[in-house]
């Protein structure tokens, strides 16, 4: 049995959220626990949209086996946790409930909490010059030009935005040449904190990758819902295809999506070239060191394919872009940001308190509900999901 459509936890988020913004969502109760329809164990090639395709007939019902099996961890530690849905492992054991109870799943994470948000006056707390390392998609998307002046309002901040990509990010963060860094690439930012460069990361919010291309489409891979078979496909055509190669979120999960294809790849050189990556052979890949404005136009004036996360397309598609959306749904192209403080003992110089004050602000309830409404004026829905555990512990249950 399919799952119904409407509930995509990204997609169609947006078209309640969008009019919802403030208001709970009641979803029906479960029958009981969580109970698991089946248990299955990853194999080899698995992952989570393929699972709920076999298993559902809809590749976006993935979120529903994700839930189930948290739920089911918290009373039998047999089961997996996942925390990102696009990273399972092979031997993992997953609950996979029945098709009623993944829709209740499914609309209990659309639920939204009540909050209200309040004018944005000063607290008293003086923050000062903040600089803050980020992706481009949260400064081409225009998510920061509506969200900062609250923060600088509110804790007499100036905030000096430094929008380059993931890796370099976490590098100004590294070199202490920045207070706080708003990322999208979860290996990396472990590590980060791992090594103990950074402090106290927070998950904030989430939207999806997307593949986009010509209309022409002339590697014919509109509607696919599998990237690695979709990229399979542009090889064989050898159809231009445009890269950020330049270390960032998007290009860390553009090669993980290469690397699962099992097309053989070769090394290049990344703008940093002690970190060479993966890539295909041929003239038809370009990797251009750019940011994802400069590689959506780009890849529109060439009529190539590319890899972009949602919301910096959308923004760019109020502006004239002709690319389209060819291939999304995928758990693979779930796209999770995170906020992390930089390491005050590491870099004694940095504006601790101010990121620290930054983080809580970016987890709040109010500032999540300002980014649940963000995008959802000009496109009909948010261009990010809030995901803070402060949102999130809120739901109505």
């Amino acid at each position: 049995m399919q799952i119904k459509k409407f509930l995509f936890v990204f997609v169609l988020l947006g078209l309640v959220l969008s009019s919802l913004a403030t208001a709970a969502i009641a979803a029906p109760p479960l029958q009981g626990a969580v109970a698991c329809d089946q248990e299955v164990i990853v194999q080899a090639d698995d992952w989570l949209s393929k699972i709920a395709e076999k298993v559902y007939g809809d590749v976006l019902a993935y979120p529903a086996i994700a839930e189930a099996t948290n739920a089911k961890n918290a009373e039998d530690s047999s089961f997996a946790t996942i925390e990102n849905v696009d990273v399972i492992e092979v031997g993992w054991k997953l609950c996979v409930p029945s098709s009623a109870d993944a829709e209740v799943l499914l609309e209990r994470s659309l639920a939204a909490p009540e909050v209200a948000v309040s004018p944005a006056e000063p607290t008293g707390q003086q923050v000062g010059r903040l600089v803050l390392a980020t992706t481009t998609s949260t400064q081409d998307s225009g998510l920061l030009d509506v969200i900062l002046p609250d923060f600088e309002t509110r804790y007499g901040a100036d905030v000096e935005v430094i929008a380059v990509g993931t890796g370099q990010s976490i590098e100004l963060g590294r070199n202490c040449d920045a207070d706080v860094v708003l990322v999208h690439a979860r290996k990396q930012e472990d590590a980060f904190v791992a090594d103990g460069a950074g402090i106290n990361r927070q998950d904030v919010m989430y939207n999806d990758f997307v593949i986009l291309g010509p209309a022409s489409d002339p590697a014919g891979i509109k509607g696919m819902t599998d990237a690695a078979a979709a990229l399979i496909k542009i090889t064989e055509t050898q159809s231009p295809f445009i890269s950020r190669g330049d270390n960032s979120g998007t290009h860390t999960k553009e090669q993980s999506l290469w690397e699962a294809t099992g097309l053989t790849l070769i090394e290049a050189a990344d703008v940093d070239p002690t970190k060479p990556y993966k890539r295909p052979e041929g003239d038809w890949y370009q990797s251009v060191g750019q940011g994802m404005g400069a590689v959506l136009t780009i890849a529109n004036e060439q009529q190539a394919y590319t890899l972009s996360d949602r919301a910096t397309y959308l923004a760019r598609k109020l502006e004239g872009t002709e690319l389209e959306i060819l291939v999304e749904g995928d758990s693979r192209l779930f796209n999770p940001y995170g906020v992390i403080e930089v390491n005050p003992e590491k870099c004694p110089s940095v504006n601790a308190a101010g990121a620290h004050a930054f983080v809580e602000w970016m987890t709040s309830l109010e500032t999540q509900t300002l980014i649940s409404q963000f995008g959802a004026d000009k496109f009909g829905q948010p261009l990010f999901v809030p995901d803070s555990a402060a949102w999130n512990a809120a739901k109505p249950q």
